[in-house]
């Protein structure tokens, strides 16, 4: 088998043209070539890789413990709440007075008044300057009650 083994080399020699039969005293022996599975190197890559951005570790944020209060802490903080929450109750009720304060466009029999500190007094009966006022008003108040609302808190 040593003069045959050499002429047999290659997967293309071992194989013979058959009827797809085997045929008596015939062996078929397949010698793989390895030289053909060798891996080559790869190439490198004509890209440039952009490394992936490494994930930032942030600290856990720590728990802040808040001092327990005082029992004369703990009642000035409810006496200033109270004084918070009946501010806003006036500032509601005001409002919903210029909310049913109602003017028609046609409207003279409105008039507004304004009084100063010295006693002056200026009165108008100008329907689109008193509505712009009480729309000013309006959200004058909306704002002053949004303050008061943020304010009470424990």
């Amino acid at each position: 088998m040593g003069h045959r083994a050499k002429h047999m080399s290659k997967l293309s020699s071992v194989l013979k043209p058959t009827n797809g039969k085997s045929q008596p005293g015939q062996v078929m022996v397949v010698r793989p070539s390895f030289s053909s599975f060798q891996t080559e190197p790869a190439e490198e890559a004509a890209v440039d890789e952009v490394p992936e951005p490494v994930a930032e570790v942030k600290p856990e944020p720590v728990a802040v413990v808040k001092p327990e209060l005082t029992l004369m802490e703990k009642i000035l903080k409810v006496e200033n709440l109270q004084l918070i929450i009946e501010k806003r109750a006036k500032l509601v009720q005001t409002r919903s007075e210029l909310e049913r304060f109602q003017i028609s466009s046609n409207d003279f029999n409105c008039s507004m008044r304004l009084n100063d500190s010295d006693g002056n007094v200026f009165t108008t009966s100008f329907t689109p300057g008193v509505k712009k006022v009480i729309d000013f008003l309006k959200s004058s108040f909306d704002g002053s009650i949004s303050d008061a609302e943020e304010k009470i808190n424990f």
